[in-house]
Parts: structure tokens; sequence; C-alpha cells
């Protein structure tokens, strides 16, 4: 079957809502989501992934685009999650990705009823059992945790997900098997079985093709038709957001995520040897692969006129790992001190850390010296730091963090990526 692509814009959460289903029922302000979505309002937790549109990719049967840039940069944020979780019950990763597309908007964010990012109705007894989830953001490790959730309900819910047929029915079970849409998917002429699987739900299957598309003139006028709210079954309506199934087959097989080692953590482990002992002429082949990728590849001097060997600069290996992981392809290559400028100047990127002590740092926090500008390096969380130093030593990670060093001569402000 030839793969479909996506819409343009951002329409969050589709209104086919039921009065009770086997996964989830939804309660989310949707017009909070909607203006989240039109102004690509994502929470930032490292660009782990640079998800593009493969060429002539991400179009629908008609030739128009369906995920935006927004979208698929925030897929590409949240896809070494979806895909742990995924792998760990043999189920493509997309699965993930799309539902948690279609129910909170690719958003890190627990809504009022309880049900959490992927609104999990079954699991969580509509918000009310002791697995409901506390409404309000959710941190990187919470957001890992629900999606494990969301990936052991749906590996138990129907067979193999590598059949597409069984990732239609999920979708259609997830949104509750209504007998309309039943009776809708026969009276388009599919066979009783199709009409199982939710090739008649405008959740599952809107704009798969003209038929089905209230876009086209060619629409079935069997198509219009769906629940708009909880127990409210309007036979007029139609909605310009792609179905589920939809947005599956072009993920899966129109969009390409090219990984750039990780996030801020995993990239500057990957880039850096494990301990002491490399000297400034010995980088990594990984990290002399990223310099050359990313632009940083080439020697820093001083104004005396002495240059470091590439690679053996502390301002180099730390922007190599900035733009190399995604996380700010704009991160200046040379001087500590200039790095700090563009972080300060830059509120929309870094916040600053009032940091007190190690315990109030994050892993992926930035710490550059305040008094004379001279060094830089990553906190890597677990007393572990990530640093390369000028003209001494290429990048290396090692145990040993700390604010003031030098004997307390030299102090260290603390900044942290957010967005």
């Amino acid at each position: 079957m030839k793969l479909k692509g996506f819409l343009v814009g951002f329409m969050v959460v589709f209104l086919t809502l039921l009065p009770s289903g086997a996964f989830a029922k939804k309660l989310i302000d949707e017009d909070l989501l909607y203006y989240y979505g039109l102004n690509g309002i994502y929470h930032y937790n490292g660009a782990k992934e640079k998800c593009t549109a493969e060429e002539g990719g991400n179009q629908n049967y008609a030739g128009e685009s369906v995920w935006s840039e927004a979208e698929l940069e925030a897929i590409g944020e949240n896809k070494a999650i979806y895909k742990e979780a995924a792998d760990k019950y043999d189920f493509p990763w997309q699965v993930l990705a799309v539902f948690h597309s279609m129910e909170t908007g690719l958003r890190r964010y627990n809504p009022g009823n309880g049900q959490g990012v992927y609104q999990l109705y079954s699991y969580t007894n509509g918000g009310t059992n002791e697995n409901a989830f506390t409404p309000g953001p959710v941190d990187e490790a919470e957001f890992k945790r629900q999606t494990m959730i969301a990936a052991e309900v749906i590996s138990s819910s129907v067979g193999d997900l590598n059949e597409s047929d069984n990732v239609k029915k999920l979708f259609f079970k997830f949104n509750g098997m209504s007998s309309k849409y039943v009776q809708k998917a026969l009276e388009l002429g599919f066979s009783e079985e199709e009409a199982k699987n939710g090739e008649g739900s405008p959740y599952v299957m809107n704009r798969y093709d003209a038929k089905r598309d209230p876009g086209s003139s060619e629409m079935d006028g069997n198509w219009p038709g769906r629940y708009v709210k909880d127990g409210v079954y309007d036979a007029g309506s139609t909605s310009m957001v792609f179905g589920a199934f939809v947005k599956y087959e072009a993920l899966a097989g129109s969009v390409n995520c090219t990984d750039h080692g990780g996030d801020i953590v995993e990239t500057a482990l990957l880039l850096s040897w494990d301990g002491h002992g490399h000297s400034k002429d010995d980088p990594k082949p990984e990290y002399e692969k990223a310099m050359k990728e990313v632009g940083t590849y080439s020697s820093p001097c001083r104004s005396s006129g002495d240059c470091a060997p590439k690679g053996a600069s502390c301002d180099v290996f730390v922007s190599t790992v900035m733009r190399y992981s995604g996380s700010d392809p704009d991160f200046p290559v040379f001087s500590p001190a200039a790095q700090k400028s563009y972080m300060k100047s830059h509120s929309d990127k870094y916040v600053k850390i009032d940091a007190h002590d190690v315990s109030d740092l994050q892993a992926g926090d930035i710490l550059v010296a305040v008094d004379n500008g001279r060094h830089i390096y990553l906190y890597l969380g677990d007393g572990m730091q990530a640093s390369a130093s000028y003209n001494d030593r290429t990048g290396e990670h090692f145990s040993g963090v700390y604010l003031s060093d030098n004997g307390g001569s030299r102090h260290y402000s603390v900044y942290r990526r957010t967005s």
C-alpha cells in the first residue's frame, strides 16, 4: 500500500469522542492545545534527533503536507524514549508518537483529567484510581515512565502491531469501537472485517483517500458524522484533521530521523574518551567526525599566536556537543567568554541557574568560568563531567564536578538549555 503523507499546521486533538473506550476518554482543554500547536510551543528536553521529510514524502494522496516542521522536531526530541519503550514490546515506535500527537499534541503535559500524556482511560479508570497522573508539566523521567506504561498497555491490546491491519484496529480500539463507525464503513463498501478494523472511524482514517476527505469534492456522502464530544454524535460533522493511521503510515515510511548521538549528555559521552590520558593530538574518532560535520574542525588560536590542535580546546568540545546533538546548532565555537555572553543574551534558549552546590545541577548543564572566562565544561550527572583543555587534552569524561577550582580563584556560572 502506498504510504500517505501529512497536513501542514498542527491540529492537536481529534474530536471523535466516545462515551467509553478501551483506553482513552478525552477531557482536554482543546483550545489551549490548539494554541500551543499553532505557535509551535513544546517542552524542550534536549533535541535527540532531527526528523525531516524525505524527498517527495510527508504528503497525502492529494499532495498535501501533514506533519509540520515543529511537529517533526518534537517527535525527534522524543524518539529515543518512544523507541526504547516500543522495542521492549516489539512494535513500531511510530505508534507511540502518533498516540502522543493525537492525545496531547506532543506535549509533555498531564491534562487535568488524570489520564496522563497518553490519555490512558482504562489504566487510570478515567483518572480516578491510584494510577491517575498528577496534572501539569512532566519531566524527562516521568515522560519516560508514562511512555513505558503506554507501551505495555498497547502491546497487550491487539495482535502483532507490525501488521498494518492490527495498527488500524489498535487506533480504533483506543478511541472506542463505535458501532456507528462500523456501520459507516459498511455503507462505504468495506467488508465486515475491515469495518471492525476502523475503516469507518474518522479518528483512524480521516483524509486517507478522496472518499474519506472532507476537503475533496469526491468525498463519499456516507463519510460525514462523528462524535464531537462525549456521547454526542453529530451526523453532519466532519474534520480536516488527519486520522491516526494516516499519520502512522506517513511517519513510518516518509520521514527520516537522523541520529546525531542523542541529547547533550549522550552526545558528550559519544564524543569523549572514557577517563584521562588522551593527549591533545588524540581526538576520539567520533569527535573528529562530528567536528567536521558541524563546522568546528578548526584550530583555536590565542592572540599570542599559540594555537591548539583540533579538538584540544574546551570551547570547541562544548560547541561540538551542542551543535552535533541538535540542541543548539548556533552555539559559538570559540572562547568560553563569548559562549557565556551568548547564553546570557539568549534567554529564549538558556536560563542561568543559581547553583550553590553540585546538588543544584542537572545533567546537561553548562558550567563556564565567571572570573576570566577561560574554561567551560558539561555536567553529565552522577558527579561526572565532560570537557577538553586548551592545547593539553582532547574531549574526555571523568568523575569530578566543581563550582570553583584553582584553589577557589576561579568560579563558575551555570546555564541550562531550556527551549
